[in-house]
């Protein structure tokens, strides 16, 4: 699932978080943190804080205003081991 769907889920089982929280204690004096307790408990049980987090690095891993640089990369190292014995020749 990518981010935008996953962060999407995650916010409406928050909302639904929410709604639950608010009706399973609307008698308590402290429902509405609580509600928001809960709301918070199923956003990140769903993958919102994963998602979230995904989105910040890749908007951070982006490359800001600067030209274009090719990046040479080492994929393959070869060493050569030679065995001398001493005498030349």
């Amino acid at each position: 699932m990518d981010e935008s769907r996953s962060v999407r889920f995650a916010v409406a089982a928050g909302l639904t978080g929410l709604a639950w929280g608010y009706l399973r204690h609307r008698r308590d004096p402290r429902a509405p943190l609580i509600a928001l307790l809960q709301a918070a408990e199923w956003f990140v049980a769903y993958g919102g804080a994963t998602a979230l987090i995904a989105r910040a690095r890749a908007a951070l891993e982006k490359p800001l205003d600067e030209p274009d640089e090719e990046v040479e990369r080492i994929i393959h190292i070869r060493q050569v081991v030679s065995e001398r014995t001493g005498t030349e020749g």
